[in-house]
């Protein structure tokens, strides 16, 4: 009777340990990436800092792209990237070095690295990269405002936009350009919306609306300062 008992207890264990990992495996990435760094100076202490860095860049990316489709575009990936590999600490649930080297004038550091992926899906979501069911029922829309002079002039259209929660659901990837700037949005609701509050803040001026398919393409001009 004991012994069966005791069959049974460690069958529950095995049966909880397993759940436990099966649950881990699908909320953790784990990776083994190799970090890289110049010594410069001679200043190994610093050079190490910087290939353990370079690694976990690389696995929150890694991580990211496991993710996302196999056919996202290059240049909506960087614009993903320069965001996202400031925010080691909210990925990295934590990384050991298992080894590391100096060859000349470079550091390279092997690392094993733990990466949380439920935090890396939320934030893909917020940027609009990735479709859940409530970027699904938004509205994308492509934006450009022209006619910009400083760099406050692209603040300010990132603070606008990034002020408006009920109506744009995601700024992601914004880009500035020469004199211009360009938007992918989502929007909650109506495009009109938006548009609306465009004309409120009295600093925009609409120079076309199209609609297509699958987006909205709206085209903004910065309106002269009157002195």
């Amino acid at each position: 009777m004991r012994k069966n008992l005791l069959l049974m207890f460690l069958l529950l264990i095995c049966l909880f340990h397993h759940s436990a990992y099966a649950v881990q495996a699908t909320t953790d990435l784990t990776l083994q990436v190799e970090g890289r760094a110049p010594v410069v100076k001679n200043d190994e202490a610093r050079a190490r800092e910087e290939a353990v860095k370079n690694a976990l860049e690389k696995a929150i990316m890694q991580a990211a792209a496991k993710i996302l489709s196999d056919k996202f575009e290059d240049e909506k990936f960087q614009a993903v990237k320069s965001i996202m590999i400031d925010k080691a600490d909210r990925y990295i649930k934590n990384y050991r070095i298992i080894s590391e080297n100096r060859q000349h004038d470079e550091y390279t550091a092997n690392v094993h690295v733990a990466v949380a992926l439920a935090p890396v899906r939320d934030d893909l979501l917020q940027m609009g990269v990735i479709q859940g069911q409530k970027v699904k029922e938004g509205v994308s829309v492509s934006l450009s405002l022209k006619g910009m002079k400083k760099y406050s002039d692209f603040a300010h259209l990132k603070t606008f936009l990034q002020g408006r929660p009920k109506i744009v659901q995601s700024v992601y990837p914004c880009r500035l350009e020469w004199q211009q700037a360009h938007c992918d949005l989502v929007l909650a609701g109506e495009v009109q919306n938006l548009l609306l509050e465009f004309e409120k803040s009295g600093k925009y001026s609409l120079e076309a609306l199209k609609k297509n398919k699958n987006v909205v393409d709206i085209s903004l001009q910065v309106k002269e300062e009157t002195q």
